[in-house]
């Protein structure tokens, strides 16, 4: 006679979640020492200032630097032009093929993950991840993308002339602990989904 299978008990809604986003080794916090203070975009800033924002930016929202071919060339210029803010510039590069492609060849929670360690310096609380694959599903990757860049935490964190970079190694209000140590695992451990910014303007 076959044998029967005694039922678990029944996961809450977001326990799975949890579960998926819970780090084993949040190896990161030994890489702190390497992560370079903030850049922000002078009033007036020289060439080689304006050179560094945008290598900095391309290295926090695509893990690299771009070929000459992959540029942003007309968005580059505005920047240097003073017609866009390092936030519109940010918004361009998150936008872009480049930023999309990256995150579509990921799975649905590394890729929300990867969005807002890049654009928030920081691990997805999992209320957000939930709103990040939600968005995305009803309204499709760029809309969650805008969700983030629009929120008041990227506001209050890098307001209009700071490049994203990984603040999310350090408490602060309204993060919670267990962010605090995804952000490490996803930084230095099982993902390392982007490298530190190194340097400052």
């Amino acid at each position: 006679m076959a044998g029967t299978l005694a039922a678990g008990p029944a996961q809450q809604p977001g326990q799975a979640m949890q579960k998926a986003l819970r780090p084993d080794r949040p190896q990161g916090f030994a890489r702190r020492q390497s992560l370079g203070r903030p850049l922000q975009l002078a009033l007036r800033p020289s060439p080689a200032e304006l050179k560094q924002a945008i290598d900095a930016v391309y290295r926090q929202l695509l893990n690299r630097q771009p070929l000459a071919a992959e540029r942003l060339v007309d968005a580059e210029s505005q920047l240097r032009n003073g017609k866009l803010s390092v936030a519109d510039f940010v918004a361009k590069v998150a936008g872009s093929e480049l930023f999309e492609r990256r995150l579509n060849r990921m799975a649905p929670l590394r890729a929300a993950a990867a969005a807002y360690l890049a654009l928030l310096g920081r691990a997805a609380q999992p209320h957000e991840t939930s709103r990040f694959l939600a968005t995305r599903t009803t309204e499709g990757l760029r809309a969650s993308i805008e969700a983030i860049l629009s929120s008041q935490d990227y506001a209050s964190a890098f307001g209009r002339d700071t490049v994203p970079y990984l603040r999310g190694l350090a408490t602060s209000d309204g993060i919670p602990l267990t962010t605090v140590n995804r952000t490490a695992s996803l930084y230095g451990g099982n993902a390392a989904l982007n490298p530190p910014i190194k340097g400052a303007i």
